[in-house]
């Protein structure tokens, strides 16, 4: 094998040392160091692409050959190394982010939803009195729900919360609009995943019933 590791020393940025038993395989100079580099005609669209290796001298010439080998075999099977490994970072660079997006959504507690949806919609919309209403309804009925992850509010949450509240229709059906409301403004906010479903709005709809006026001690 004909490689001098004095002249690759001696290589100056911008120049390059082919190894003549491996086509494609070279060592390239920067001014971060030396890589092996592997330069190829793509098989897909028969344009010029590279791969690097690693760096020289901590991966020697005998591990770049093995793995200029590999890379050869694998376009000889109709693949093209450079874009395989774009595909697969951008794949690990999505899991990266959608793993860090269901953290902090884990930490996004009921309590943490609703305070934002009162600052960023019900103080800018409602008068004062109004305001006020709708943060002590939440401070009076959330109760342990309010320490739950928003993410993790399912259907028989939404509606067990939602019936331990019948016997006081008219603030039941208040509550489950304000908590509607304030799914639709999270999700709208990005602070929820896109599919996140808003349960608020898909339970107990037909059974939240008034007892309506009383008229004369009687339910109108």
């Amino acid at each position: 094998m004909t490689f001098d590791a004095r002249a690759a020393k001696l290589l100056i940025p911008g120049s390059h040392i082919i190894i003549d038993e491996c086509p494609g395989l070279r060592l390239e100079a920067s001014t971060a160091g030396r890589a092996w580099i592997y330069r190829y005609k793509s098989p897909i669209d028969q344009k010029m692409r590279q791969i690097k290796i690693g760096q020289w001298p901590a991966k020697s010439i005998s591990v770049a050959i093995d793995e200029w080998s590999a890379l050869r075999d694998f376009r000889s099977l109709g693949k093209d190394p450079s874009l395989e490994r774009k595909t697969q970072r951008h794949q690990e660079k999505q899991i990266a982010l959608t793993r860090l997006q269901e953290k902090k959504a884990k930490k996004y507690t009921v309590r943490v939803l609703v305070d934002d949806y009162i600052t960023g919609h019900i103080e800018r919309s409602r008068k004062d009195k109004g305001v006020k209403e709708v943060k002590r309804m939440f401070d009076t009925m959330l109760g342990d729900l309010a320490g739950v992850s928003a993410v993790d509010i399912t259907r028989a949450t939404a509606f067990d919360f939602l019936d331990s509240f019948l016997d006081i229709p008219v603030q039941c059906l208040r509550i489950k609009h304000e908590l509607a409301s304030a799914w639709d403004y999270a999700l709208d906010a990005g602070r929820l995943p896109t599919d996140t479903p808003n349960w608020w709005r898909l339970v107990m709809n037909r059974r939240i019933k008034s007892k309506g006026k009383v008229i004369a001690g009687k339910h109108m």
